[in-house]
């Protein structure tokens, strides 16, 4: 007899400025599949702004403790809650919008934040990404999928994979039948 897996939990962080995107449409199909024992919570960024991040690593002679508070505080408890976390992002410019930017500039803070030990936990995580591009080549995506991954294997995460629509107009991506039929195992496929 064989242990079944363990229960994960999904946080999505959808980082698009446009409500119910593309990207978030098609992450919303890959989660649909997730088993029923997986939890999910799903957190649009637009809703918990962060403020500009500042490195002050090297502004003083004294180590810089940072002050981890409000949005920031609640997206950094949010992300080491999870077991897998989503980056779901359009392809803005060849890379991520500026809201997954900015969240990911604050993992620098929160590196250094006392009390959190936030690289060791981060390592037994999963990062996942699901986007969207609205070109004619999905090769435009790989910087934002690279920033991802890289991200992933600085904090020694497991990268999970990139999920890739197409879709430029809302909806769009609904009609990306390759996408679709990869969501359906996005999430369970071994990797």
């Amino acid at each position: 007899m064989t242990a079944s897996p363990s229960a994960r939990h999904f946080l999505f962080l959808v980082t698009s400025s446009r409500r119910a995107g593309n990207s978030e449409q098609l992450a919303r199909r890959a989660a649909d599949n997730l088993s029923t024992t997986d939890t999910q919570t799903w957190i649009n960024l637009a809703d918990y702004p962060l403020p500009a991040f500042a490195d002050l690593r090297h502004a003083t002679s004294e180590n810089w403790t940072p002050t981890i508070e409000g949005h920031a505080r609640t997206l950094l408890e949010a992300t080491l809650a999870a077991t897998d976390l989503v980056i779901v992002a359009p392809v803005y410019w060849y890379s991520l919008p500026a809201a997954a930017k900015l969240y990911l500039d604050h993992w620098s803070a929160w590196l250094r934040a006392p009390g959190y030990d936030f690289k060791a936990r981060m390592a037994d995580k999963t990062l996942w990404a699901v986007s969207t591009y609205s070109d004619t080549d999905p090769r435009f995506a790989a910087p934002l999928k690279e920033t991802l991954r890289l991200s992933a294997e600085y904090m020694h995460m497991r990268w999970g994979g990139h999920l890739l629509g197409s879709g430029n107009r809302p909806g769009d991506v609904l009609d990306d039948a390759a996408a679709l039929v990869t969501a359906e195992t996005f999430f369970t496929a071994t990797r």
